[in-house]
């Protein structure tokens, strides 16, 4: 299997779907595939050539001719772009994916089709949502600076704070 990264968002989503799943069909293996393999990162660590819900994707299938839609939770979603819903075999199997990955998809049918993913590109407000940042920690105050309460860093503050009463 392609190597997988998912928003959290999208990971999320895709348990909710396992959840309601009532047999074993084609599609909760590889949702559960899809689950037990994708990394899970933040938005703005994701790599922007990788497709998410919402993102407008280009792909082919078998070598054909190229197709352009829009991943959705479901075929309901309105928006500019067909949609093409994770809840469909295709759908799914594109989620997750980067541009330029080839993945190959058993259809009910046991046919292999060779799905690539050629480009992707994100709402407008996509990357202004999420920028891109060049390292993975998520930086946070240490322990200490915040466990005497908060601390100001202007040198005019002349307030003395709470302590002071």
């Amino acid at each position: 299997m392609t190597s997988l990264q998912l928003i959290a968002k999208d990971h999320i989503y895709l348990e909710s779907l396992l959840r309601a799943q009532q047999r074993d069909t084609d599609f909760s293996q590889l949702l559960r595939r899809k689950l037990d393999t994708a990394e899970v990162v933040l938005p703005e660590m994701l790599d922007p050539h990788r497709s998410t819900i919402d993102s407008e994707i280009t792909f082919s299938v078998g070598g054909g001719s190229s197709e352009q839609r829009v991943l959705t939770r479901d075929e309901k979603t309105t928006g500019p772009g067909l949609p093409l819903p994770v809840t469909t075999l295709r759908g799914l199997a594109l989620l997750g994916l980067r541009a330029g990955d080839i993945f190959a998809l058993k259809t009910p049918g046991g046919i292999i089709e060779p799905l690539r993913l050629e480009t992707v590109s994100h709402p407008a407000n996509w990357r202004h949502q999420r920028p891109r940042k060049t390292t993975s920690v998520v930086a946070f105050p240490s322990l200490s600076a915040t466990a005497g309460g908060p601390v100001s860093v202007s040198s005019d503050d002349d307030d003395p704070g709470p302590r002071a009463a």
